[in-house]
């Protein structure tokens, strides 16, 4: 009976001590936050919103452009129609009337496909610039993570697809947050 609970014993401890091991330490850090405050992200920010700016300022070159000439299709229009004219310079005037329309339409256009080009390029521009800064965020971790004998840091800031916290409790004892924010943003320092 004896040898029985000696091996029992013997054999919990060989089975528990792998276990043991392998249940790391695990940390916490709010992505969000780490990446609003990133120097980064504001730096890009301030490059998007400027590029949202020429775009909107060229655009707007572009419609008054539109206006300009689809008013003067107009008044060709109006003219071609006077019931004063002769046949002939009726259908002069029309087919002015006509050329110009056709620029109309060539302008209106050349807007849209300004526009989807444009916000197409602002978007994949923000998409790559967003999956850079991600990429340095999860590098520092991941440096931060193996010096602290981290097996698993945790995104506190996620949501489920229900809309509800990932992370239900926290104590916050392990939170990465303010430790990866000041080295990702100690290196905007080193190259000023």
């Amino acid at each position: 009976m004896k040898q029985t609970i000696l091996s029992l014993a013997l054999l919990l401890g060989i089975i528990s001590s792998p276990l043991t091991q392998a249940q790391g330490k695990i940390a916490t850090i709010d992505l969000q936050k780490v990446f609003d405050g990133y120097w980064k992200t504001k730096q890009i920010s301030d490059n998007l919103q400027t590029q949202g700016k020429d775009y909107q300022i060229r655009r707007e070159k572009l419609i008054q452009q539109y206006q300009a000439i689809n008013e003067e299709y107009r008044k060709m229009r109006e003219s071609a129609d006077e019931g004063a004219l002769s046949n002939a310079e009726r259908q002069k005037r029309g087919k002015e009337a006509d050329a110009k329309l056709v620029e109309v339409r060539g302008l209106e256009k050349d807007i849209t496909d300004y526009d989807n080009t444009t916000r197409s390029q602002i978007a994949e521009t923000q998409a790559r610039m967003k999956k850079n800064i991600v990429r340095d965020i999860r590098e520092k971790i991941a440096q931060i993570a193996k010096a602290d004998g981290l097996s698993m840091v945790i995104d506190s800031a996620a949501v489920a697809r229900t809309e509800t916290p990932i992370v239900l409790y926290n104590d916050g004892s392990n939170d990465l947050t303010d430790k990866v924010l000041s080295l990702l943003n100690a290196k905007e320092n080193v190259g000023n």
